[in-house]
């Protein structure tokens, strides 16, 4: 019980947050299907059935990485030319990083599930 309360304490101060922020910041649906995509294989390939979901929440922040990493590179390789200008620099660094995000929040949410 402790766990879920934990959970719910850390979300609403993330949500506070990003709250704070804007809302629509926080939202890429590619980023998403990445990082759940990337998390789900990641707990299949693990091939533990009673850790799934631990295994999944790890392949979460993998996958955040890798999304993260892709993204800068795309950034840092011009193919939108989009380097120099600095909003679209911003839009693109702040998409890239959003599968970062989304890979620690998984994970978090995946800890109230560990045994």
């Amino acid at each position: 019980m402790n766990r879920f309360i934990g959970l719910l304490v850390c979300l609403f101060i993330i949500i506070g947050a990003i709250n704070h922020v804007g809302f629509h910041y926080y939202f890429d649906f590619l980023s998403f299907i990445f990082v759940i995509g990337g998390s789900v294989g990641y707990g299949l390939l693990k091939n533990q059935k009673n850790k799934f979901i631990v295994n999944c929440g790890s392949g979460a922040v993998y996958f955040g990485w890798l999304g993260t990493l892709i993204g800068i590179i795309a950034l840092t390789a011009g193919k939108w030319d989009n380097w120099g200008d600095i909003n679209k620099t911003g839009i693109a660094l702040s998409i890239a990083m959003q599968t970062l995000f989304y890979g620690y929040l998984i994970k978090l949410i995946t800890l109230a599930y560990e045994k």
